[in-house]
C-alpha cells in the first residue's frame, strides 16, 4: 500500500493536468492507463480535501470598517497617547465596542503609519534644506 501513496503523490501533480493526462492516456497501455486513473483519482480527491482543510469551510471574516466615533475617539487617543498601556486599551475596548485585538492594532498600525509618514515629509524637504535651516549671526 505504501508503494501506491509514494506513486500517487510522485504522478498527482503533473498528471491532474489536462493537457498532461491526455498524453499518458495517448502513450500508455490500457491496463497502465487504468492503474493510473485509480492513483490519480484518489490524489486528486485527498488534495481536494486538504484544500477544504485549509480554509475550514467557514467564510472568510468581514473586514471591520470603524465607525465616525471609534475612528474620532481612537486618533484622538493617539494624538495624547502613542503608547497606551494593556489597561488603558481594555478600557477603550470596553468603552467602544470593539475586540482588544483590533484597538492594539489600531495604535499599532496608527504607529507605522505616523513613522512613514515623518519619513516621506524628511526625503521631501530633503532637497529644500536650505529653506528650513537658520543661520545664526554674531551680535
Amino acid at each position: 500500500m505504501t508503494w501506491l501513496r509514494l506513486l500517487s503523490e510522485s504522478l498527482a501533480a503533473p498528471l491532474c493536468q489536462p493537457l498532461l493526462w491526455e498524453l499518458a492516456k495517448l502513450c500508455a497501455c490500457s491496463g497502465f492507463t487504468l492503474m493510473l486513473e485509480q492513483i490519480l483519482s484518489h490524489a486528486c480527491k485527498r488534495k481536494e480535501q486538504e484544500h477544504g482543510k485549509d480554509r475550514g469551510n467557514t467564510p472568510k471574516k468581514p473586514r471591520l470598517v470603524f465607525t465616525d466615533v471609534q475612528r474620532r475617539t481612537l486618533h484622538a487617543i493617539f494624538k495624547e497617547n502613542k503608547r497606551p498601556s494593556k489597561e488603558l486599551q481594555i478600557t477603550i475596548s470596553q468603552q467602544l465596542g470593539l475586540e482588544l485585538s483590533t484597538v492594539s492594532n489600531f495604535f499599532m498600525n496608527a504607529r507605522r503609519r505616523s513613522l512613514d509618514k515623518w519619513q516621506d515629509e524628511g526625503s521631501s524637504n530633503s532637497g529644500n534644506s536650505s529653506s528650513s535651516s537658520s543661520t545664526c549671526t554674531k551680535a
